[in-house]
Protein backbone atom coordinates (compact mmCIF):
# COMPACT_ATOMS: atom_id res chain seq x y z
CA UNK A 1 0.00 0.00 0.00
CA UNK A 2 0.88 3.71 -0.28
CA UNK A 3 -0.21 6.15 1.80
CA UNK A 4 -0.16 9.38 2.61
CA UNK A 5 -0.94 9.90 6.75
CA UNK A 6 -0.99 12.29 9.45
CA UNK A 7 -0.80 10.74 13.12
CA UNK A 8 -1.90 12.52 16.27
CA UNK A 9 -3.07 11.55 20.03
CA UNK A 10 -7.24 11.66 19.73
CA UNK A 11 -7.21 13.15 23.56
CA UNK A 12 -5.07 16.49 22.94
CA UNK A 13 -4.73 15.88 19.04
CA UNK A 14 -1.06 16.35 19.75
CA UNK A 15 0.54 15.48 16.05
CA UNK A 16 3.40 13.23 16.95
CA UNK A 17 4.04 12.14 13.08
CA UNK A 18 3.36 13.53 9.06
CA UNK A 19 4.68 11.49 5.94
CA UNK A 20 3.21 15.08 4.25
CA UNK A 21 5.58 17.04 6.35
CA UNK A 22 8.36 14.29 5.27
CA UNK A 23 7.23 14.87 1.28
CA UNK A 24 7.71 11.12 0.52
CA UNK A 25 4.20 8.78 0.89
CA UNK A 26 5.05 5.39 3.15
CA UNK A 27 4.81 1.93 1.55
CA UNK A 28 3.66 -1.24 3.68
CA UNK A 29 2.28 -4.37 2.77
CA UNK A 30 -0.86 -4.99 4.57
CA UNK A 31 -1.88 -7.68 6.87
CA UNK A 32 2.24 -9.08 7.63
CA UNK A 33 2.43 -7.01 10.61
CA UNK A 34 4.73 -3.81 9.17
CA UNK A 35 1.85 -1.92 10.87
CA UNK A 36 -0.23 -1.65 13.73
CA UNK A 37 -3.92 -3.74 13.62
CA UNK A 38 -5.91 -1.08 13.48
CA UNK A 39 -4.00 0.10 9.91
CA UNK A 40 -4.62 -3.57 8.58
CA UNK A 41 -8.31 -3.23 9.47
CA UNK A 42 -8.58 0.23 8.48
CA UNK A 43 -6.69 0.65 5.55
CA UNK A 44 -7.95 -2.80 3.85
CA UNK A 45 -11.61 -1.21 3.58
CA UNK A 46 -10.52 1.59 1.60
CA UNK A 47 -10.84 2.79 -1.81
CA UNK A 48 -7.78 4.34 -3.78
CA UNK A 49 -7.68 7.46 -4.09
CA UNK A 50 -9.59 7.48 -0.75
CA UNK A 51 -9.37 10.06 2.79
CA UNK A 52 -10.33 8.59 5.75
CA UNK A 53 -9.94 8.94 9.54
CA UNK A 54 -8.99 6.04 11.70
CA UNK A 55 -9.47 6.48 15.59
CA UNK A 56 -7.85 3.33 17.70
CA UNK A 57 -7.62 2.68 21.14
CA UNK A 58 -4.41 1.44 22.64
CA UNK A 59 -5.43 -2.57 22.14
CA UNK A 60 -4.88 -1.60 17.85
CA UNK A 61 -2.35 0.64 18.32
CA UNK A 62 0.86 0.78 20.00
CA UNK A 63 -0.32 -1.06 23.57
CA UNK A 64 -0.42 -0.22 26.95
CA UNK A 65 3.44 0.75 26.72
CA UNK A 66 2.97 2.77 23.72
CA UNK A 67 5.96 4.15 21.79
CA UNK A 68 8.00 6.75 24.02
CA UNK A 69 8.53 9.71 23.97
CA UNK A 70 5.75 10.51 21.24
CA UNK A 71 3.14 8.22 22.11
CA UNK A 72 2.26 7.58 25.72
CA UNK A 73 1.55 4.98 27.17
CA UNK A 74 -2.27 3.50 26.88
CA UNK A 75 -2.87 6.17 23.86
CA UNK A 76 -6.03 6.07 21.39
CA UNK A 77 -4.61 7.42 18.47
CA UNK A 78 -5.78 8.94 15.34
CA UNK A 79 -4.66 9.06 12.00
CA UNK A 80 -5.75 10.95 8.77
CA UNK A 81 -4.84 8.28 5.76
CA UNK A 82 -5.03 9.01 2.12
CA UNK A 83 -4.93 5.66 0.02
CA UNK A 84 -2.86 6.30 -3.48
CA UNK A 85 -2.17 2.53 -4.27
CA UNK A 86 -1.46 -1.17 -3.75
CA UNK A 87 1.95 -2.23 -3.23
CA UNK A 88 1.69 -5.59 -5.40
CA UNK A 89 2.10 -8.83 -3.66
CA UNK A 90 5.28 -11.26 -3.98
CA UNK A 91 4.77 -15.03 -4.75
CA UNK A 92 5.76 -15.67 -0.84
CA UNK A 93 3.36 -13.46 0.78
CA UNK A 94 0.17 -14.63 -1.42
CA UNK A 95 -2.53 -17.76 0.05
CA UNK A 96 -2.59 -20.75 -1.69
CA UNK A 97 -5.94 -19.52 -3.20
CA UNK A 98 -4.09 -16.33 -4.00
CA UNK A 99 -1.45 -18.07 -6.26
CA UNK A 100 -4.30 -20.18 -7.50
CA UNK A 101 -6.23 -17.54 -8.80
CA UNK A 102 -3.21 -15.34 -10.02
CA UNK A 103 -2.13 -18.38 -12.04
CA UNK A 104 -5.05 -19.13 -13.70
CA UNK A 105 -5.72 -15.19 -14.60
CA UNK A 106 -2.04 -15.13 -16.03
CA UNK A 107 -3.30 -18.53 -18.49
CA UNK A 108 -6.59 -16.46 -19.76
CA UNK A 109 -4.38 -13.02 -20.79
CA UNK A 110 -1.30 -15.50 -22.26
CA UNK A 111 -4.68 -17.44 -24.21
CA UNK A 112 -5.47 -14.42 -25.82
CA UNK A 113 -1.88 -13.24 -26.39
CA UNK A 114 -0.94 -16.62 -27.81
CA UNK A 115 -4.40 -16.69 -30.58
CA UNK A 116 -2.76 -12.83 -31.74
CA UNK A 117 0.10 -14.67 -32.17
CA UNK A 118 1.95 -12.81 -29.78
CA UNK A 119 4.25 -15.97 -28.98
CA UNK A 120 6.63 -14.30 -26.41
CA UNK A 121 4.09 -12.27 -24.40
CA UNK A 122 2.36 -15.48 -24.07
CA UNK A 123 5.31 -16.94 -23.03
CA UNK A 124 5.60 -14.67 -20.39
CA UNK A 125 2.35 -15.46 -18.41
CA UNK A 126 2.23 -19.21 -18.86
CA UNK A 127 5.88 -18.65 -17.14
CA UNK A 128 4.56 -16.99 -14.68
CA UNK A 129 1.59 -19.05 -14.16
CA UNK A 130 4.09 -21.90 -13.46
CA UNK A 131 6.10 -20.37 -11.25
CA UNK A 132 2.70 -19.47 -8.80
CA UNK A 133 1.46 -22.68 -8.81
CA UNK A 134 4.91 -24.64 -7.99
CA UNK A 135 5.33 -22.18 -5.03
CA UNK A 136 2.15 -23.38 -3.79
CA UNK A 137 2.63 -25.51 -0.87
CA UNK A 138 2.56 -29.55 -1.54
CA UNK A 139 -0.91 -29.79 -0.20
CA UNK A 140 -1.98 -27.45 -2.01
CA UNK A 141 -0.16 -27.87 -5.28
CA UNK A 142 -1.91 -31.88 -5.29
CA UNK A 143 -5.59 -30.33 -5.50
CA UNK A 144 -6.96 -31.34 -8.78
CA UNK A 145 -7.85 -27.74 -10.21
CA UNK A 146 -3.84 -26.71 -9.47
CA UNK A 147 -2.65 -29.69 -10.92
CA UNK A 148 -4.29 -29.07 -14.06
CA UNK A 149 -3.95 -25.61 -13.97
CA UNK A 150 -0.34 -26.34 -13.86
CA UNK A 151 -0.59 -28.90 -16.30
CA UNK A 152 -2.25 -26.35 -18.97
CA UNK A 153 0.42 -24.03 -18.32
CA UNK A 154 3.69 -26.03 -19.32
CA UNK A 155 1.62 -27.38 -22.06
CA UNK A 156 0.57 -23.84 -23.30
CA UNK A 157 4.31 -22.58 -22.75
CA UNK A 158 5.78 -25.51 -24.90
CA UNK A 159 3.60 -24.94 -27.37
CA UNK A 160 5.12 -21.05 -27.31
CA UNK A 161 8.92 -22.33 -27.16
CA UNK A 162 7.87 -24.70 -30.23
CA UNK A 163 6.43 -21.55 -32.04
CA UNK A 164 9.20 -19.23 -31.51
CA UNK A 165 11.76 -22.54 -32.58
CA UNK A 166 12.74 -22.91 -29.14
CA UNK A 167 13.42 -26.90 -29.26
CA UNK A 168 15.48 -27.05 -25.84
CA UNK A 169 12.92 -25.06 -23.72
CA UNK A 170 9.71 -27.03 -25.45
CA UNK A 171 11.52 -30.12 -24.77
CA UNK A 172 12.27 -29.07 -21.04
CA UNK A 173 8.37 -27.90 -20.72
CA UNK A 174 6.95 -30.96 -21.93
CA UNK A 175 9.43 -32.85 -19.76
CA UNK A 176 7.87 -31.31 -16.56
CA UNK A 177 4.22 -31.85 -17.77
CA UNK A 178 5.59 -36.05 -18.26
CA UNK A 179 6.70 -35.37 -14.84
CA UNK A 180 2.90 -34.40 -13.75
CA UNK A 181 1.41 -36.98 -16.16
CA UNK A 182 3.31 -39.54 -17.57
CA UNK A 183 0.54 -40.10 -20.34
CA UNK A 184 -0.38 -36.93 -21.88
CA UNK A 185 -0.90 -37.26 -25.49
CA UNK A 186 -0.13 -33.48 -26.36
CA UNK A 187 3.39 -33.45 -23.90
CA UNK A 188 4.53 -36.40 -25.82
CA UNK A 189 3.83 -35.58 -29.23
CA UNK A 190 5.62 -31.59 -28.81
CA UNK A 191 8.64 -33.02 -27.03
CA UNK A 192 8.78 -35.49 -30.07
CA UNK A 193 8.58 -32.60 -32.20
CA UNK A 194 11.30 -30.64 -30.23
CA UNK A 195 13.45 -33.92 -30.31
CA UNK A 196 13.55 -34.49 -33.66
CA UNK A 197 14.58 -30.37 -34.22
CA UNK A 198 17.45 -31.26 -32.05
CA UNK A 199 18.38 -34.48 -33.62
CA UNK A 200 17.67 -36.31 -31.09
CA UNK A 201 15.67 -38.83 -33.55
CA UNK A 202 15.75 -42.09 -31.03
CA UNK A 203 14.02 -39.88 -28.14
CA UNK A 204 11.53 -38.94 -30.61
CA UNK A 205 10.02 -41.52 -31.84
CA UNK A 206 9.75 -43.22 -28.84
CA UNK A 207 7.76 -40.46 -27.61
CA UNK A 208 5.88 -40.35 -30.96
CA UNK A 209 5.28 -44.23 -30.72
CA UNK A 210 3.99 -43.61 -27.47
CA UNK A 211 2.13 -41.05 -28.35
CA UNK A 212 0.15 -43.20 -31.35
CA UNK A 213 -0.58 -46.09 -28.78
CA UNK A 214 -2.26 -43.53 -26.75
CA UNK A 215 -4.38 -42.06 -29.04
CA UNK A 216 -4.04 -44.38 -32.79
CA UNK A 217 -6.42 -42.46 -34.54
CA UNK A 218 -4.16 -39.27 -34.72
CA UNK A 219 -3.04 -38.31 -38.03
CA UNK A 220 -0.81 -35.60 -37.03
CA UNK A 221 1.04 -37.87 -34.76
CA UNK A 222 1.25 -40.38 -37.78
CA UNK A 223 2.11 -37.83 -40.39
CA UNK A 224 5.27 -36.41 -37.45
CA UNK A 225 6.76 -39.53 -36.53
CA UNK A 226 6.75 -39.91 -40.60
CA UNK A 227 8.88 -36.49 -40.92
CA UNK A 228 10.92 -37.74 -38.11
CA UNK A 229 12.14 -40.72 -39.56
CA UNK A 230 12.80 -39.05 -43.25
CA UNK A 231 14.87 -36.36 -40.79
CA UNK A 232 16.32 -39.18 -39.33
CA UNK A 233 17.64 -41.09 -42.85
CA UNK A 234 18.15 -37.86 -44.27
CA UNK A 235 20.91 -37.08 -41.26
CA UNK A 236 21.97 -40.50 -41.40
CA UNK A 237 22.62 -39.87 -45.63
CA UNK A 238 24.57 -36.42 -44.45
CA UNK A 239 26.81 -38.41 -41.79
CA UNK A 240 27.74 -41.25 -44.11
CA UNK A 241 28.39 -38.41 -47.35
CA UNK A 242 30.60 -36.30 -44.91
CA UNK A 243 32.80 -39.56 -43.72
CA UNK A 244 33.34 -41.06 -47.04
CA UNK A 245 31.16 -44.03 -46.34
CA UNK A 246 32.89 -45.37 -43.29
CA UNK A 247 29.36 -45.35 -41.38
CA UNK A 248 27.29 -47.64 -42.03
Amino acid sequence: MTVHYVGSLLETGTQFDNSRGRGQPFEFKLGVGQVISAWDLGVASMRQGELAIIECKSNHGYGWEGSPPKIPRDASLKFEVELFGWVEKTIEDMSNAEKLAHAQEARTVGTASFKEQDFYAALEKFADGVDHLVAMDRGGAKEPEAHAALLSCLLNAAQCELKMSNWSGAADRCSKALALEPENVKALFRRGVAYTELQRFADAKADLVCACKLEPKSREIREQFEKTKAAHAEARSAERSAFGGVLK
